[in-house]
């Protein structure tokens, strides 16, 4: 048996633990506060069995691991990124941060 412990981008918990869901696997998620940014994570708890792991993985890098988006920039940023004047540029979004642990026994009572 694993626990996997996943810190995802807040913007990713909603569609992420949908899908974790929706292929069977119980998600517990905390509200956490990343150490050197401050900024706003939730961390999922996610136990499963050994041969598992992979589909669990397979869901994270999906729908929270690292993509490109488009976001607007406006005025002087605008001219700094896009010279061309539109008002979208893609940058760098999402990413997590994922353990695999060995578990010895897990009850539920």
């Amino acid at each position: 048996m694993k626990l996997i412990l996943s810190i995802i981008q807040t913007a990713d918990e909603t569609d992420t633990v949908q899908e974790l869901n929706k292929k069977g696997f119980f998600v517990t998620k905390l509200s956490t506060t990343g150490g050197f940014l401050k900024a706003k994570n939730t961390t999922l708890l996610i136990g499963t069995e050994d041969e598992k792991v992979d589909a669990v993985l397979d869901v994270l890098k999906k729908y929270a691991g690292h993509r490109m988006q488009l976001s607007p920039v406006s005025g002087a940023d605008m001219r700094m990124f896009n010279p061309a004047g539109a008002n979208m540029v893609e940058v760098p979004a999402g990413g997590c941060v994922v353990f695999v642990l060995d578990i010895d026994r897990a009850q539920k009572f």
